[in-house]
């Protein structure tokens, strides 16, 4: 180095002061280097840790996903089941027999019509009388 030195004409007392500015930029450099490397690899197995769990994550909701699909299916086969009966039982019975309303639907109504009017209104609408007191 000190020949390189005499070469480019730098004063012989600065030869020592120049190597060792470039020895220690040298060892920084090597050492950012060296830190730069170790993150990699850090960062390289902490994304492969959390992709790890992500793919269990992934496979878990989708068979979260199959079984929800499945129980899907079996309610609408079961409720399409259920209409049917109600369907059929309905049309074996004659036609006043049939249920124009479900009982639930006129429960509702009779319930907000309580609700809306005071008992004296009430004792007035024939509708009322017929199918919340009867």
């Amino acid at each position: 180095m000190t020949a390189l030195l005499l070469h480019i004409g730098v004063p012989q007392r600065l030869h020592r002061a120049i190597t060792y500015v470039a020895i220690a930029v040298l060892t920084i450099c090597l050492l950012w280097w060296l830190v730069h490397q170790h993150n990699a690899r850090v960062i390289e197995r902490h994304e492969e840790k959390r992709e790890t769990a992500a793919n269990h994550a992934r496979e878990r909701s989708a068979e979260e996903r199959a079984d929800d699909a499945v129980q899907n299916i079996i309610a609408d086969h079961a409720r399409e089941t259920e209409i049917a009966k109600a369907a059929a039982s309905e049309a074996v019975k004659g036609p006043k027999q049939r249920a124009t309303l479900p009982p639930t639907s006129v429960a509702l109504n009779c319930q907000r019509m309580r609700q809306a009017y005071p008992k004296s209104d009430l004792a007035k609408i024939p509708a009322y009388q017929k199918r919340c007191q009867g």
